[in-house]
Parts: structure tokens; C-alpha cells; sequence
């Protein structure tokens, strides 16, 4: 089912593994933080970057599986499709409240960025799990073009949580104390 396509895959699955061990260098760097505030960004902000790389790490490992069969890929994509969406769903909610309620002051990418652009790549997958389960040659390439996707907005949201926690640490002097 996915000859040709062992290269694509061993980098796919292998950049989602380094991205995930990325995200322990990331939480590195929130030592010394409140608690309650550690747990609110690791559920909205942390937490859905690990479950699409979890994500693209399992498709990519399906995908290397020998005697894999369209309707067992696409069961799995479906699964996967229904769960992302669901997570998309609650990172837009929870994050677009932080704002509505006046709690957290957060960027107004961050509603697109963890929620709404993964959702609509998840039920793009969707798509392609139907496809797959039709047996359609053209859900091997939306499936790796969602994975790419998933790569991509957790690369720029790894980025945005590096470069918003780097430069904030709340053991830093203030100019009073100086």
C-alpha cells in the first residue's frame, strides 16, 4: 500500500519524535513558574503539540508497517481524525475564554494556531480516512499532506512557546531591585 513512500515517512515520524522530545527542553524552561500557571499552558498550549506529534508518529508507524491494508489505515485515521478535531475544538474554546474572561493575556494567533488551523486539518483527515476506506491511491498523499501540516504549525508553535517563556523568567531582578 505505501510503496515509495519509506523515505517520506522515516523523516516524518522521525521529525515528529524530535519535536517531541523538544517540548521537555520547553518545559525546562518554565521552572520556578506558579504551578496553576504550568498546568493551565501544558493542557492549552503544550498538550495539543505532543498529541499531533503522537499523531503523525503513529500514522508514520502504520505506514511503515508491512501488509498494511486500506481499511485498517483508514479506521486508524478516523480515529485519529475524530480525536484531533475534538482536542481543536477544546484548545479554541478554552484559549478564546482566557481572553474573553480577561485572564491570561494571549496572543491573538494562539486561537488559530493550537485550535482552529489543526481542526481543519483534522477534518481534512477525515476526508482522507473515507478516501482510505474506499481503497482511493489519493488518500496516501492527503494523509502525508496533513502530516506535513501537523509538522508545520507544531514547529511554529514550539517556536512561539520557546520565545514567549525564554525571555520571562520570574526570578529575573527587576530595575527596583538592581
Amino acid at each position: 500500500m505505501f510503496e515509495g513512500w519509506h523515505e517520506f515517512y522515516l523523516v516524518v515520524g522521525g521529525a515528529a519524535a524530535v519535536l517531541i522530545g523538544l517540548i521537555f527542553v520547553v518545559v525546562t524552561l518554565m521552572h520556578g513558574r506558579p504551578r496553576s500557571t504550568v498546568l493551565t499552558g501544558s493542557r492549552l498550549y503544550m498538550g495539543p503539540i505532543v498529541l499531533h506529534m503522537g499523531f503523525v508518529l503513529t500514522l508514520s508507524a502504520a505506514a511503515l508497517t508491512p501488509r498494511m491494508t486500506f481499511p485498517f489505515y483508514a479506521a486508524l485515521v478516523g480515529v485519529i481524525s475524530v480525536w484531533g478535531t475534538a482536542r481543536g475544538l477544546y484548545s479554541t474554546i478554552r484559549i478564546g475564554r482566557l481572553k474573553a474572561i480577561g485572564g491570561e493575556e494571549v496572543h491573538w494567533t494562539d486561537v488559530w494556531f493550537y485550535g482552529v488551523i489543526p481542526m481543519v486539518v483534522y477534518l481534512a483527515l477525515a476526508g482522507v480516512a473515507l478516501g482510505a476506506w474506499r481503497g482511493a491511491d489519493w488518500s496516501l498523499h492527503g494523509a502525508a499532506a496533513a502530516q506535513v501540516a501537523l509538522l508545520l504549525v507544531s514547529i511554529r508553535n514550539e517556536y512561539d512557546l520557546v520565545t514567549w517563556l525564554a525571555p520571562r523568567s520570574d526570578g529575573d531582578a527587576t530595575p527596583e531591585s538592581s
